[in-house]
């Protein structure tokens, strides 16, 4: 089962659940309802509730799957001119990563409605006169939460390119593969009856840029990371990179690295924009309430 089949049948069957008793107006099922979301989940010294972490990841799956989808949207446009048959072969792409975006959407709008029901079902006391102001606090929790989102988009744009060759390229990578052993060796300059294969290796690399530049452009912060990553080390994104690579490599070593990526640098950027979101949440929940803090430390 793929992520998003986990996440259809977990998080978003418990938002609805948990929506519904906060709606129920019965003070028992209310309850429950608050205390499953008061839940703490702990990551190293912080300490957070089910409400703040859950909102967090929907949040990071719908901005992830929108951007897929609107890549998606634009690949369709283009293609509207093709032959019949190359537009059927692009439909069930674009179902699947529209699916993805509306499954995300949904939980975070069960999530952040349920986590604001919640607070208002805790009815906290008024303030007496002499209390102290917290609007300056509030402010500066914001900010906090909104440079916390702000960091956050570098590590995302990391793991956005990775989604998008997972969309894209990974697919047809494979399969080219079984096509791969009978042209062993070749290049594409003298590739003779494997030009067809070799042709169809560079549609794929041209792709694997096309999802550099898709992710750089739905990441401004991410982008300029990219670009000033690829001047340190004198690296160039675009057809002569391309080029150099047929050059270097023969069809098949082009195509077998095509969707090659870093492993330990992608787990990085998933915690890092994991902890990013998290702690802009919870930046963010030390606005919504007074009573109870859902980031601190111990």
């Amino acid at each position: 089962m793929t992520i998003w089949g986990i996440f259809a049948y977990t998080a978003i069957p418990a938002g609805v659940l948990l929506t519904m008793l906060l709606l129920s107006e019965f003070t028992m099922l209310m309850k429950v309802a608050s205390g499953v979301m008061n839940s703490p989940v702990h990551i190293g010294s912080l300490r957070l509730n089910i409400a703040v972490f859950m909102t967090a990841l929907c949040l990071c799956l719908t901005v992830l799957s929108y951007s897929g989808f609107r890549r998606e949207q634009m690949r369709d446009s283009l293609a509207s001119g093709q032959p019949g048959f190359f537009r059927d072969s692009e439909k069930p792409k674009l179902f699947y990563v529209e699916r993805n975006f509306w499954i995300s959407l949904l939980g975070l709008t069960l999530w952040s409605t349920a986590w604001r029901l919640e607070g208002i079902f805790r009815r906290r006391p008024q303030r007496p006169p002499t209390a102290l102001n917290l609007k300056a606090s509030k402010l500066i929790w914001i900010l906090v939460g909104g440079l916390a989102l702000l960091l956050s988009d570098l590590p995302l744009c990391r793991l956005n390119y990775q989604l998008q060759l997972s969309y894209y390229v990974t697919p047809e990578k494979e399969a080219l593969m079984s096509s791969a052993p009978q042209c062993t060796g070749v290049y594409e300059s003298n590739a003779g009856s494997c030009s067809n294969f070799c042709s169809q290796v560079r549609k794929v690399s041209q792709e694997r840029q096309n999802c550099v530049m898709f992710a750089r452009k739905w990441h401004i912060l991410g982008r300029w990371a990219a670009e000033i990553f690829d001047m340190s080390r004198d690296a160039k994104q675009g057809p002569e990179h391309i080029n150099e690579l047929f050059q270097k490599k023969t069809c098949e070593g082009v195509l077998q690295s095509v969707d090659k990526s870093n492993v330990g640098v992608n787990t990085f950027c998933s915690i890092t924009a994991g902890i990013a979101m998290l702690a802009a949440f919870a930046a963010f929940a030390q606005v919504t309430d007074t009573n109870e803090q859902n980031l601190h430390r111990d």
